[in-house]
Formats: C-alpha cells, sequence, structure tokens
C-alpha cells in the first residue's frame, strides 16, 4: 500500500508539471496574441507548446537521475521529436505532407514500444523481438518512399497491428505485476486509437482536432507508463539498501555468537551463512566440499574424559587452522584481516570448502593436495600429561555439477563419502551419485514394503523338514516372499535389512507367528502333531512383549507353545548377549523352543551352547558336494555335526538341495535336513494339500 501511495504521488506530480507548463507557455503566447493582434495559432501550434512545456522538464529530471538509474531518456527524446514533427507536418507542410505524418507516427509508435519494453518489462535493447520491430519500422519507411504502387494507408494498419500484437505478447511472458499489464493494456488501446484515427484522417473520414488530441493522450500515456517503471526502479533500491543495512547488521551479531566454543571455529551455521553469502555475490563458482574427521579419538575420550579431551581436540584443531590460513583458494569463514579456512560441524567432524573456479590445475589434484598438508599438520604424537596418541584423518570430497549446486546438500554429500572412508578404511573417498540413487531406490523398496504389510500383500511359505532316513515329516520352517517395485525377488539379508531399516520388522514378526500358529492349527487338524520354526534374525526383536503375543496367538489357536521354535540368528546372540539371553529365558519359561540359526561353531557360540539350553541347532551343508575344492568345507562340516551330536542336541541340516549334498549329509550321519532337494517352499494355502500327497507316498513307501 505505502509503494502505490508513493508511486501515485510521483505520478500526479508529474501531471501537475504537465497541466502547469500548458498554462505557462500557452497562455502567454495567448495573451500576447490579443495584445498585439497577431494571427490565432492553431490547435496543432498550441500542442507543440503543451508537449515542449511537458517534456522539457522531464527530460531534466531524467538527465540528472542518469548517473543513478538506467534511464532511457534518449528514447523519450525520440518520442517527443517524432510527435512535434507529426504536429509541424500538420501545420506547415504542404507537399510531402502524408509521407511526413506516416514517418513521423511510425518513429512516435516505436518509441513507445521501446520506452515500454525497457523501462517496464525490463527487457534490454538486444532483444530479439525489439529489432525485430525496428526492422519492421525500417521497412515501413522504406515502403513509403520506394514503393509507390502500395497503398501505405492500409500498410499503416498493418503496421500498426504487429506493433500491438508484439506488446500484448511480451506483456503476456513478461514478470510484470497485473497493475503494470493493466497499464501495458491502456497503453496499447490510447495508440491503437490514434493510429485507427490517422488512418481515418489520412482518407479524409475525421478531423485534426480528434488525431492530434488522441495522439498527445497517447504520448501521456506513454509518460505515465515510463514514470511509473522509473519509481519501481527507485523503490526497488532503496529496498535492497534496507535490505543490505540490515543484513550487515545482523552479520556483526550473528558472527559474534557462532563460534564452535571448543575449537574457536566458526559453526556449522556460521560457514553456511558465508558461503551463501558468497555464492549470492558471484554465482560462477565451482564449490568442493570436504569433510574430515580424526579417526580413533573415541579413545581419548574413553581414557582422559570430555573435559581433557576437548584440550587435544582444540590443540588439533589450532595446527590444522594455521595449515590452510594462507590457503587462497580455500573460502574464508572470517573476516579478510584473519582468515579462518576450517568450520567444526557436529561431533568431531571438519569442513573446509574449496572454490575449483580459480585454480587451473585439474579439481581431483588440488583435493589431494590440500588433504595432504592437513594430514602432515597433524603432530605425530598428540600429547596430554602422560597420555599421547596418534591421530589420523578420514576426508569426504564432494565436487558441486554446476553453480546451482545447493551448498548444503554438496556438504551432507561429503559427510556421506566420508563415511564410506571410515567403513572402507581409506584415507580418502569420493561422494559417488550412484550412493544417492541407491538410497532412493531403498526408500521406494521400504515405501512398498510398508504398504503391502497395510494391504496383506506378503506371501508366506513354508519349507519341509523331513527325515532323510525315514521319510517323515519333522516340521516345516516359516518365511516370507516378497518382491521390489521391479518385481526381483529379495534375499532374505536383503529383506531383513528392508524391513530393520524401514521398522516394519516387528509387525511382519507377528505376523509371522500368526501365520505360524494358522499353520499348526492346520496341521493339528490333520492328526500331525509336529513343530513350526520361524527366525527372529534382528535384535530389534528381542523384546519382552513378543513372548506375551506369542501366548496370546497360541491361546486363541487353541494350541500349546511347544509346537513353536524361535531360530534365533548366532549373529545376533553374540551382538546382543545380554538381551538375547533374557529373551531366550524368557521364551523358555512359557515352553518355546529354541533353536540357533547358521550355528558356526565359533568359540563364543559353543560357549553359549554349553550355558544355555538349546532344543535344536541348524547348519547350512550347501557345500557338502562332490567337488574337489569343497573337501575342506566338507571336513569342517562334518566336525560340527560330530561336535553337536555329543552334546546330544538335534540338528537340522539346511542348504540340501540336491542329490550329492544329501548323499554327503546322510554319509556324515546326518538325518534331519531341509533343502531344494525336499521342496522349495511351500505356498500356506497349499501346505494341506501337500500334506495329504506326503502322507500317501510315505505310506507306500512303509
Amino acid at each position: 500500500m505505502h509503494n502505490s501511495t508513493f508511486r501515485f504521488r510521483v505520478v500526479l506530480k508529474q501531471f501537475w508539471l504537465a497541466v502547469s507548463s500548458f498554462f505557462f507557455v500557452q497562455l502567454p503566447v495567448s495573451a500576447s496574441a490579443q495584445i498585439e493582434s497577431l494571427p490565432t495559432y492553431s490547435f496543432a501550434e498550441f500542442s507543440i507548446a503543451f508537449i515542449l512545456g511537458l517534456s522539457l522538464p522531464l527530460l531534466i529530471i531524467m538527465a540528472l537521475l542518469k548517473p543513478l538509474l538506467l534511464v532511457k531518456w534518449r528514447l523519450l527524446s525520440l518520442l517527443t521529436l517524432a510527435l512535434l514533427f507529426q504536429f509541424y507536418s500538420f501545420s506547415y507542410l504542404t507537399q510531402w505532407q502524408h509521407s511526413a505524418l506516416l514517418i513521423s507516427a511510425a518513429i512516435f509508435v516505436l518509441s513507445a514500444f521501446l520506452w515500454l519494453q525497457t523501462n517496464l518489462t525490463k527487457h534490454r535493447l538486444t532483444h530479439p523481438l525489439i529489432w525485430l520491430m525496428v526492422g519492421v519500422c525500417c521497412s515501413f519507411i522504406s515502403a513509403i518512399f520506394f514503393l509507390r504502387e502500395i497503398d501505405v494507408f492500409q500498410l499503416w494498419l498493418v503496421f500498426l497491428a504487429l506493433f500491438t500484437g508484439a506488446t500484448v505478447m511480451t506483456a503476456l511472458k513478461s514478470q510484470a505485476n497485473k497493475a503494470s499489464k493493466i497499464r501495458i493494456s491502456a497503453l496499447c488501446i490510447a495508440f491503437v486509437c490514434y493510429g485507427v484515427a490517422l488512418y481515418f484522417w489520412l482518407n479524409v473520414q475525421a478531423s485534426i482536432t480528434l488525431v492530434i488530441t488522441l495522439s498527445v493522450l497517447s504520448y501521456l500515456f506513454a509518460i505515465i507508463n515510463g514514470c511509473w517503471g522509473i519509481v519501481d526502479v527507485i523503490q526497488g533500491k532503496l529496498n535492497d539498501f534496507t535490505r543490505d543495512n540490515e543484513r550487515e547488521h545482523s552479520n556483526a551479531n550473528f558472527s559474534a555468537i557462532t563460534l564452535d566454543p571448543i575449537t574457536n571455529l566458526p559453526s556449522y551455521q556460521q560457514s553456511l551463512f558465508c558461503l551463501k553469502r558468497a555464492i549470492s555475490k558471484k554465482t560462477e563458482r565451482n564449490f568442493v566440499a570436504i569433510v574430515f574427521k580424526p579417526l580413533n579419538f573415541y579413545q581419548v575420550n574413553k581414557v582422559l574424559g570430555h573435559q581433557n579431551s576437548d584440550i587435544l581436540l582444540l590443540q588439533l584443531a589450532f595446527n590444522l587452522q594455521k595449515c590452510v590460513s594462507n590457503e587462497s583458494l580455500l573460502m574464508n569463514f572470517n573476516d579478510d584481516t584473519s582468515p579462518v579456512r576450517i568450520s567444526r560441524l557436529q561431533g568431531l567432524d571438519f569442513l573446509i570448502v574449496l572454490d575449483a573456479s580459480l585454480s587451473n590445475h585439474p579439481v581431483k589434484i588440488v583435493v589431494e593436495d590440500i588433504c595432504q598438508k592437513l594430514v602432515t599438520a597433524v603432530p605425530q604424537a598428540m600429547s596430554f600429561k602422560s597420555f599421547s596418541l596418534n591421530f589420523e584423518l578420514a576426508f569426504g570430497v564432494a565436487i558441486s555439477e554446476g553453480s546451482k549446486q545447493d551448498i548444503e546438500q554438496l556438504i551432507a554429500q561429503a559427510s556421506d563419502a566420508l563415511l564410506s572412508s571410515e567403513s572402507q578404511h581409506e584415507m580418502l573417498s569420493y561422494f559417488n551419485p550412484q550412493t544417492a540413487i541407491y538410497t532412493e531406490r531403498q526408500l521406494a523398496k521400504m515405501e512398498k514394503l510398508k504398504q503391502d504389510i497395510i494391504h496383506q500383500r506378503i506371501t508366506w511359505r513354508a519349507q519341509p523338514q523331513v527325515s532323510l532316513i525315514t521319510k517323515q515329516l519333522k516340521g516345516f520352517e516359516l518365511s516370507l516372499e516378497w518382491q521390489d517395485n521391479n518385481g526381483v525377488r529379495l534375499s532374505p539379508h536383503e529383506f531383513n535389512e528392508i524391513a530393520e531399516f524401514s521398522g516394519e520388522i516387528y509387525q511382519l514378526t507377528k505376523q509371522m507367528i500368526t501365520q505360524a500358529f494358522q499353520l499348526l492349527s492346520t496341521m493339528h487338524q490333520m492328526g500331525i502333531k509336529e513343530s513350526v520354526a520361524i527366525n527372529l534374525s534382528s535384535k530389534d526383536l528381542l523384546e519382552t512383549e513378543l513372548t506375551d503375543f506369542i501366548e496370546q496367538c497360541a491361546k486363541k489357536a487353541a494350541i500349546s507353545v511347544e509346537y513353536l521354535i524361535i531360530e534365533l540368528s548366532e549373529q545376533v546372540l553374540l551382538d546382543s548377549a545380554f538381551r538375547a539371553r533374557m529373551m531366550v529365558d524368557q521364551l523358555k519359561a512359557i515352553g518355546v523352543k529354541i533353536s540357533i540359526d547358521n550355528f558356526s561353531g565359533s568359540y563364543e557360540s559353543l560357549r553359549y551352547l554349553r550355558r544355555t539350553s538349546i532344543q535344536q541347532v541348524k547348519i547350512d551343508c550347501a557345500l557338502l558336494n562332490n567337488e574337489q575344492h569343497a573337501q575342506s568345507e566338507k571336513t569342517i562340516v562334518n566336525a560340527l555335526i560330530n561336535l553337536i551330536r555329543k552334546m546330544d542336541i538335534p540338528i537340522v541340516a539346511v542348504g540340501i538341495n540336491n542329490r550329492d549334498i544329501e548323499t554327503s549329509y546322510l554319509g556324515i550321519g546326518g538325518d534331519i535336513a531341509q533343502g531344494n532337494s525336499i521342496h522349495q517352499g511351500l505356498n500356506i494355502n497349499d501346505v494341506s494339500t501337500w500334506l495329504v500327497k506326503w502322507q500317501s507316498n510315505a505310506d507306500q513307501t512303509a
């Protein structure tokens, strides 16, 4: 509202100046004519005086504004001269009057169009459409002189239509607001009326007074639009000046409170602010974010405590900052008198940002050189009292793909690359865009899994466990089958990873327990009193609530929990020993049997077997084949089976996928097994049909 009032006042002053000029110029002339009895002036001559009284003060004002603003005062001069020449032609020319009028009218319309585009819609004079209109105007003027057989009056209407269409098209494509577009429309209407009136006057169908009146009104509309555009520019500069002052004032306060209290380095927010400010001043930059951290620093915290370790961290930060303080290729996070090239992120992560556009060398060579300088700057043995430790640095690097790169995203990518360096035990790693693509795919899989769980689109499969000697059914292992967005079936390890990260693994396990008791109910109805095993492959499932849920399902199905076997992965048992032991004790207390899956025979796992009563051990026997290179694995599996048999624990072999493995397993004294050689896995809805066929075949064999 304030901006509109300001513009209105300026335009009103310009209009009052025009009216005042009209009276100051014309009234003295009229008075002198009456006093001296001079001939009466024509309407065109009065209009000349009016235009001069209006344009001269405005031209003086625009000349004064020229050093401050990009003001197109030459276009206003051309506009005024074209109109004055037109009035002169009306009053004094007799020969070539029509040609002179059309030429001056064409230049009048062209100059109004150019001033409108440059001052209102912010186009430069190099815009292709503007040069096209200049070419059209020149062609029209040439046609007046050289093409005598063409009706130039009709050609004038075509010329006027082209300029009107160009103005409307530019207005629609511009970023001007609604009020500006309304002013453009009013100007177009005024010039169309003027051009049509001129056409009718040339054909002796309109009065000269109408043509001159409409030309003056069109001129006034052009002046108002131009002045309005200048006022907008002035208002915008005032707003920018105010914002810059506020920003500088906030910068002084901002930088004073955003230093890291431990290392005295700029914080992440401070460095981010400086980087964005640098980008706003110069967009053509090629940034490289380097995030690094000292390795094995947790040992310092463990031995010295956080308070004393902060002293070592301060010493490290001082040495690193001193090393790169004179590196002009690195961004400065402080003032120019005391440059700071390093900032501290969260935890032990530090950040430096390289402006590769300032270097003529390949980016990776410059990055590796700076990283090597930082590595050299770390003291060989950093000491505090009698404690000393050698630190190593790990680096993650992300290179911007263009000037429009988001700096926050670039730093996040460098942090991801640092994680890769740590996991792969490398000093330096570059961000791989394929990692982001992989993450997006994983998120899409998690979302699909969530929806499939809600709409119960999970396929449940039961793999039979049988005695290879007696051919009797010993139970089932229940598992699930799931396909990703591309229809690819995931391996159990891949699926468990997706389920864990999505947070849906607990809900899936509860559904699996429900399906297990439904399968037990089907088996009991057929007179088969065997067990069903399910696998708890994640430490996130070691919750006491799961025990209560198992009891509820058993009570609802009216089946004893002793027919349910819970398989715990050996890795889960070792990684979460205390929680796993508590879980095992609770499950055994309600009567659930416990099995160890993927048993490897390690010392820790053997100790666990000795301390805990386990009802079953599962061993992977997929390598028990007749191939020569598998003889060592066959020996290990044979030793494991003999060891578990001596501990009097039932063994179930998994991975019995062909007859050779089955024969080898029987040859070393094995019996109960599951695998593709027996069945690849039944859909849970087909179990009853398969059981009927299996019992029939078993009876015929007996």
